[in-house]
């Protein structure tokens, strides 16, 4: 990750909220957030400050800048740190309504609202090491946010990759538990994933429908970011079990993170490579997202499915020079449990 556009303001009178506000849609505005996001910007800055003068000690710092990963996904990040007695309880004080001064407790909130990562006392050597920050100021507490800015949006498909996708929900139920998902970022690029919602029927479609409209509206955020949202999006649903992988045909590169039992391998000219996800239950119980880079090499092909497939078929069954969609359709029909939904993703990335 790296860091440009470095801005920090020190903070100690409600002068200081309009300085950090107009700052921060400045370069939220010349990154190319669009009026809407930038607005949010906007919010969440303002709330940072605000809650700096309340319930911070009444002096701290604000550092907002811009951050751009491996993959060229860019972000502004705003770092709140102050002198207060720090946050003891962050699930209550996310709630709206509540408050340890007389206020109407929306800013922590909101800041979660607009927030796409938010991290109170985020271990960050790297950034603490920096010359902007001022040790002098003894700050004893930081709240961090990032927000991602969004791709433009892309209505084709990529020419380098070949689909074929098979689903069907538990004999006897009208909804599906099971969902897929294939995003196309640009030419070159997209987003995949199986979703197992827990159980079947209505709950268990409402959880990882849920959790596809996760990954259809904010596809732009890093997987691990990515993760973090969907986990946060389904909280109070029954939770699901996931596999996303995230595809670059130019770079020949595949990331991937899971959680839960999604079966999730690699098929290549020397064999099965599998792909490790951790156990949990996205929604209620989930470790810390990791993301595993993998070759994803012309000829390569990626199989997920949920655990309404059975583990008696082998690779050694199918003639993958065969089309995704035959072989999925094979899979479904022949290997799938009579008690669960089932689903199957294939997608080959083409010679």
């Amino acid at each position: 990750m790296t860091r440009t556009n470095i801005l920090s303001f020190p903070v100690d009178n409600e002068s200081d909220v309009g300085v950090c506000r107009r700052k921060s849609v400045a370069l939220a505005n010349e990154m190319g957030f669009s009026d809407v996001k930038t607005g949010e910007v906007a919010i969440i800055v303002t709330e940072l400050v605000t809650n700096i003068l309340k319930h911070g000690g009444g002096r701290g710092k604000v550092i907002i800048c811009q951050i751009e990963n491996s993959q060229g996904q860019r972000a502004i990040e705003i770092w709140s740190c102050d002198v207060g007695k720090g946050i003891t309880d962050l699930s209550q004080v996310l709630k709206d309504g509540f408050s340890q001064s007389n206020s109407l407790g929306l800013g922590l909130g909101s800041i979660r609202r607009f927030s796409d990562e938010l991290e109170v006392n985020p271990d960050d050597k790297e950034f603490f090491d920096q010359p902007f920050i001022d040790t002098s100021l003894q700050a004893r507490h930081c709240i961090r946010s990032r927000k991602w800015l969004p791709n433009k949006q892309w209505l084709g498909n990529n020419k380098n990759i070949e689909t074929g996708a098979a689903s069907r929900c538990k004999p006897g139920e009208s909804l599906n538990g099971d969902a897929y998902v294939i995003n196309y970022l640009n030419p070159t690029i997209c987003i995949a994933s199986v979703i197992d919602g827990l159980g079947h029927g209505k709950e268990a479609n409402l959880a990882s429908q849920l959790a596809r409209q996760q990954i259809l509206q904010r596809a732009d955020q890093p997987i691990d970011s990515l993760m973090i949202t969907i986990h946060n999006a389904i909280r109070g649903t029954r939770g699901v079990t996931i596999g996303v992988a995230y595809i670059n045909t130019e770079t020949n590169k595949l990331f991937f993170s899971g959680i839960g039992n999604i079966e999730s391998f690699i098929m290549t000219p020397n064999g099965k490579k599998n792909l490790l996800s951790f156990g949990g239950i996205m929604g209620h119980n989930m470790r810390t997202p990791r993301v595993f880079e993998f070759p994803f090499n012309p000829g390569d092909i990626l199989i997920l499915h949920s655990d309404g497939i059975t583990s008696r078929w082998k690779p050694e069954d199918l003639d993958w020079k065969s089309s995704p969609q035959k072989n999925a359709e094979i899979i479904l029909n022949q290997f799938s449990r009579p008690n669960d939904d089932a689903t199957v993703l294939i997608i080959s990335n083409t010679l």
